[in-house]
């Protein structure tokens, strides 16, 4: 599924074929601004000046409804959407075939001029309404369109087309009199047509112009082809077709390997795009060591070979072999000339010569070509025959993006073998039998492996040399993590993983190959630049530049706006450079911890009023991030929450056991917004087992009063009283009242879903007591919260109103939206029981609208089923199975113990629930 744009005329998006309707006004300005200048960030101030067209009315306000503009846009574009934010304004991150912009320039850059042009669509984004947009950034389009003309006017005037464009350069003088290039190529288009009289008056008729318009005469270079024309001077008369010798077919791919598998969706993109390319076409197959792409590439090679019948050229090209230099260009081409059984004789001595004879013998042959193991953009380009329906495949570890940028090539990067795929490999190598007799040993290897390919091919030959030995033996040895990577070293340094990793590092400059070595100190699941810089302690500018570096030679991958990852043996082979070379790797893991610990404390102040600073201070090198809104805070918890666990669990191991409470107490909110219940329980026992390590008291109560919480919420009612109880005795020994009102407002709720609704009441009127001798009366919402649903149990509902009609004033007074949904919720339940559906529908509509806009999906979904009782109690039931329904999802979504009524009731009324 891809996007296209156009900016080449009316703006357009397309999905899949499908067009996409973008909103008028401000979106529409902002798409166009951010597409005209994709892959660059746009500064917020540029945005303005063209959304407002010069200068918002209310500059205050420009930024806040720029980012409503921009949520909209999104909205919009749906699975199109390409907008990302970025540090000081936007970017569009649009693919380098996806944009006509950019296919035009790339076009432009390859001298296909007339395919360039037949890209413009008419007058570009005329349905975009900006001045300041057209003025400056549309403006200039109008220039490289021209200068695009004149360029294929004079291509068409150098192949002898000279009358055919007589009419055309007449019409395109009128509309750029000023343009002396245009008036020379229409005397030059005359003259060629044996109009030499016309040609000359065509020079008469620019110099007035000129003259009138700017007070000047012609320039030299129109000067000098008016006397040229004068005296006939034979130079003006077109070169003749070159014509070539024929030459011999080549055929030098390898043969296919016989254990070949997978790769279905990457052989049929390389054969779709050959067969799009009718003219001349160019992939580049990147991917780390050891992935496949010389496999994949000769492979196809191999299964195309008869659609070329003019014949196949191969070279390894050795950009990254370990043994020598690269191939030299000189050599590559004089190996591509005896192919086509050029006489040596006929063979320049300079490397210049030979390329050109090179591409003389290539001409309009259809030939297939396979440049292997290219080091960079430079190695390959001289190396491109320029032959019109000639198809090349370039393999390298790094991305070539050179290519894709000037040469249009399309980018196909190979990733891992999925499992089933490398089960497949090595049953091809073993045989099926074999792996069938221990199937959890065969999918322990399956993991160590990685999905790496080479490895694949390590582990199965090792395997084959004892037929008889189980495969268990085998994974006996890889299961040491310290040892994989000499398990994994077959003795031939091109089939050792370790070395083959090396190649690719030992190409990288200083500060990416420190940075690759401490990526084995990051326990993460992704890495975000911040988070890099952190990791190596330098500024932004230089992680990012490092972390450009290393995605180019696949030793880093990008799977999002700014989230990268290697895989596991990668990353042990990066730790064990690391524990060789960098004395200060325990340094970096504590600076990327404490990154985390205090950009979520950032975070974290967008989520709670009750906000407590951390106790541990910013280490020399780490930047934490900044928000502006609640929405980028949560933005930045979605991204990173999967690590927390990983950087706590990995703290803990290290010793650093201050941070790991802190970690479990900063990602509190935003998990249990989301129902990220594993973690939360994960993150609390890894913190309550830190702090006992630490004899610290407050430690402990900060973390457990969370586990009780998630505790509670699971139905897990005794642990929740343990962790509770534990929290009184703990905050009560060292005077805490913060962490004693919420303990006992746990326990309250607790005891009330065990029926002592007499011990729950006790706990909750003493929280309040200890609420209200507290400046600002902190978590009083909270406790008459829980209050509330303790009177509804006791069958008092108007004293269970009363309490939630105060708890929602203080929230909607603190801007606490997520609080407000869950009273709304409660309120709308009372309500139904009291028998006023009206009030209920609106309370319950109104939870869902503060649930959905912080991300509560389960109070969302709690919302939901209670209106869905509410429809069906008004007896419209259709709308009631679907609120039902939708409820049921979120809950099965989140293994929430509530899914049973939505469930039970859509089976009570003969709906199934699969």
């Amino acid at each position: 599924m891809t996007a296209e744009f156009g900016v080449l005329g009316p703006l357009s998006v397309r999905y899949s074929g499908t067009p996409v309707t973008v909103p008028a006004g401000k979106a529409r300005v902002l798409l166009a601004s951010l597409l005209l200048r994709a892959g660059e960030v746009v500064p917020v101030d540029d945005l303005v000046a063209r959304l407002w067209d010069g200068g918002a009315p209310d500059p205050s306000r420009a930024r806040a409804t720029l980012h409503m503009t921009v949520t909209r846009l999104r909205q919009a574009l749906g699975a199109a959407n390409v907008v990302r934010t970025a540090p000081g304004g936007y970017v569009a991150e649009v693919a380098p075939d996806a944009l006509d912009l950019h296919r035009f320039r790339s076009l432009v850059r390859r001298g296909r001029y007339a395919e360039a042009l037949a890209l413009w669509r008419g007058e570009p984004l005329s349905d975009v309404r900006s001045d300041v947009l057209h003025a400056e950034d549309v403006a200039p389009l109008h220039e490289e369109r021209t200068a695009a003309l004149e360029h294929r006017v004079e291509a068409d005037l150098a192949a002898g087309a000279a009358r055919d464009l007589v009419a055309e350069l007449r019409s395109l003088v009128r509309l750029h009199p000023l343009r002396e290039r245009l008036h020379g190529q229409l005397m030059l288009a005359l003259y060629r047509s044996d109009r030499q009289a016309e040609a000359l008056a065509a020079y008469r008729a620019a110099r007035r112009v000129l003259a009138a318009e700017l007070g000047v005469e012609p320039g030299p270079a129109l000067r000098e082809l008016h006397e040229r024309i004068l005296i006939a001077n034979p130079d003006l008369a077109p070169a003749p077709p070159a014509r070539s010798e024929p030459v011999a077919v080549p055929h030098l791919l390898p043969a296919r390997s016989p254990h070949f598998v997978g790769r279905e969706d990457e052989l049929a993109e390389l054969s779709a795009h050959a067969r799009r390319a009718a003219g001349p076409g160019l992939v580049v197959i990147s991917g780390t060591a050891g992935v496949g792409k010389t496999t994949v590439a000769v492979h196809w090679a191999n299964q195309v070979a008869d659609s070329f019948p003019d014949g196949r050229l191969y070279v390894n090209l050795r950009g990254f072999d370990p043994t020598g230099e690269p191939v030299p260009t000189g050599e590559a081409v004089r190996g591509f000339l005896d192919a086509f059984e050029v006489p040596p004789a006929r063979i320049p001595a300079t490397t210049e010569g030979q390329l050109r004879l090179y591409r003389d013998a290539v001409g309009d042959r259809r030939l297939l070509i396979v440049l292997d193991n290219a080091r960079d953009v430079e190695q390959v380009r001289p190396l491109l025959p320029g032959g019109s329906r000639c198809f090349v495949v370039v393999t390298s570890r790094d991305r070539l993006a050179g290519l894709c940028d000037t040469e249009g090539a399309h980018p196909l990067t190979l990733d891992m073998l999925d499992d089933a795929e490398a089960r497949t490999l090595l049953a091809r190598r073993l045989g099926r039998d074999r792996l069938e007799q221990d199937e959890a040993a065969t999918d322990a290897l399956v993991g160590h492996c990685a999905g790496l390919p080479l490895a694949l091919a390590v582990v199965a030959a090792r395997a084959a040399v004892n037929p008889h030995f189980p495969i268990g033996l085998v994974v006996e040895e890889l299961a040491d993590e310290q040892d994989r990577l000499d398990f994994l070293d077959a003795g031939d340094p091109d089939a050792s993983v370790r070395n083959v990793f090396s190649w690719s590092y030992r190409h990288l400059g200083p500060a990416a190959a420190r940075l690759f070595r401490l990526l084995g100190r990051h326990p993460g699941v992704t890495l975000s630049t911040p988070a890099a810089a952190a990791l190596a302690g330098v500024p932004l500018p230089g992680a990012v530049a490092a972390i450009e570096e290393l995605t180019r030679a696949h030793l880093l991958f990008e799977h999002g706006p700014d989230r990268y990852s290697t895989y596991d043996l990668l990353r042990w082979y990066a730790a064990e450079l690391s524990a060789a070379e960098d004395a200060d790797a325990d340094e970096a893991a504590d600076r990327v911890l404490n990154w985390y610990l205090h950009t979520g404390h950032r975070a974290k102040r967008w989520m709670t009023s009750d906000y407590v600073e951390p106790g541990l201070p910013v280490l020399d090198g780490v930047r934490p991030e900044e928000f502006d809104s609640f929405e980028a805070a949560t933005a930045w918890f979605e991204a990173e929450h999967l690590n927390f666990v990983l950087l706590a669990r990995a703290a803990a191991d290290r010793g650093r056991c201050e941070y790991v409470p802190q970690m479990s107490v900063v990602s509190w909110n935003f998990l249990n917004t989301r129902s990220k219940w594993a973690e939360i329980l994960s993150l609390g026992r890894l913190g309550v087992e830190a702090a006992r390590r630490l004899g610290d008291a407050h430690a402990e109560t900060v973390t457990r009063i969370n586990l009780s919480s998630v505790c509670g919420r699971l139905g897990r009612f005794d642990e929740s009283i343990a962790h509770s109880t534990r929290c009184v005795e703990l905050s009560e020994a060292h005077g805490d009242d913060r962490i004693l009102r919420k303990a006992l407002n746990n326990l309250g709720m607790a005891h009330s879903a065990t029926g002592r609704n007499d011990l729950a009441v006790d706990c909750l009127l003493r929280a309040l007591e200890i609420c209200h001798r507290q400046e600002g009366r902190p978590g009083e919402s909270i406790l008459l919260d829980t209050l509330a649903t303790i009177h509804r149990a006791d069958g008092e509902r108007e004293r269970a109103l009363e309490c939630l009609e105060r708890a929602l004033d203080l929230n909607l007074g603190a801007g606490d939206r997520y609080s407000a949904g869950i009273n709304l919720a409660n309120l709308g339940l009372i309500h139904l029981e009291l028998s006023d559906p009206d009030a209920a529908a609106l309370a319950l509509d109104r939870s869902l609208e503060h649930s959905r806009a912080v991300g509560d999906r389960h109070n969302e979904a709690l919302a939901l089923t209670r209106l869905g009782d509410v429809r069906h109690a008004a007896g419209d039931t259709a709308t009631a199975r679907r609120h039902w329904r939708d409820a049921l999802v979120v809950f099965r979504e989140l293994g929430a113990p509530e899914m049973r009524e939505p469930g039970e009731r859509l089976l009570a009324h003969g709906t199934s629930v699969g």
